[in-house]
């Protein structure tokens, strides 16, 4: 009985948390970080735009990348004062701990007021133009709705503009924009933090676009390699990345590019031409960074 209520009094929405939530959830820096694995296609194209919507701060863990993605991330380390890479070729799954690691580095480097603990395929994309918009100091998480796109077969992923559901990916799961202070870790698939307190708000401003199945090739590289991973890590659990193990069991049966048509081809899909404007917009490309009163 004790424990629940110090659970209510500290954890959830009580007068004591709300009021600590009042005093620090207010806009401020914005860190970014970034588990990657042989994305050299997107990623260059991912920070870009997050910096121009104002994001700063990145610390990014490459996972043993072997296409190119290495060389982007030093790239960026070269220019940018605030950009961390942290090395980490371990094959195993590791979601969490490096996760995990790089919320405490951006923390102790940077200060950060919020955090994205995203992915190389996720393009958070702020609807008003401004991250901050919904920071009024009455939460401390934010959930923001994933926004997936189908694949087209011969199309470009810069120009998709289908976005609908598959069995293993769709529009009910969020992602989460949490405050820096309080936030201690991120669960596997960084849709749920441990944080204290937690009041938990839906953006209404941020929306993740989602590009998990960009061509068949990088389709399948990512399901042989995050299956070597899996099995690398025999004390996981099957239920982790489930998706995984059934579409290589759909690869070792010489099935896996039907796999791929059959997801771009799914019924339900609406058009939203946003992300292919802004990709292709000049001042994108260029990765100018917008003027924003409240988060540098």
């Amino acid at each position: 009985m004790v424990r629940s209520l110090l659970k209510d009094v500290f954890v959830g929405e009580s007068l004591l948390t709300r009021a600590a939530v009042r005093l620090i959830a207010r806009p401020g820096p914005i860190a970014m970080l970034l588990l990657v694995r042989d994305e050299a296609d997107i990623i260059e194209s991912n920070i870009n735009f997050h910096r121009h919507f104002g994001i700063e701060r990145f610390v990014v863990t490459d996972n043993g990348s072997t296409d190119g993605t290495r060389d982007i991330l030093a790239k960026f380390e070269r220019q940018l004062p605030n950009f961390i890479v942290i090395d980490n070729p371990e094959a195993a799954f590791m979601q969490s701990e490096l996760v995990n690691r790089m919320i405490r580095v951006a923390k102790q480097k940077f200060r950060p007021r919020w955090i994205i603990s995203a992915d190389a395929d996720e393009f958070w994309y702020p609807v008003s133009g401004h991250y901050h918009t919904e920071l009024d100091g009455r939460k401390n998480i934010l959930k923001c709705s994933w926004h997936n796109f189908l694949p087209r077969s011969g199309v470009e992923w810069q120009k998709f503009d289908d976005i609908g559901d598959t069995p293993w990916y769709h529009g009910g799961m969020s992602k989460l924009f949490c405050l820096a202070p309080g936030l201690h870790g991120m669960y596997t698939g960084n849709h749920s933090s441990r944080s204290i307190p937690r009041i938990i708000a839906s953006s209404n401003n941020i929306r993740v676009y989602h590009y998990p199945l960009r061509s068949y090739e990088q389709f399948e590289r990512k399901i042989v390699r995050g299956y070597r991973a899996l099995v690398n890590s025999p004390n996981l659990s099957t239920d982790v990345a489930w998706h995984w193990r059934e579409a290589h069991q759909a690869w070792e049966e010489g099935r896996l590019r039907t796999v791929y048509e059959e997801l771009g081809s799914r019924p339900g899909a609406e058009k939203d031409p946003t992300m292919a404007d802004l990709l292709e917009s000049v001042a994108l490309r260029n990765a100018e960074p917008a003027e924003f009163e409240m988060e540098r």
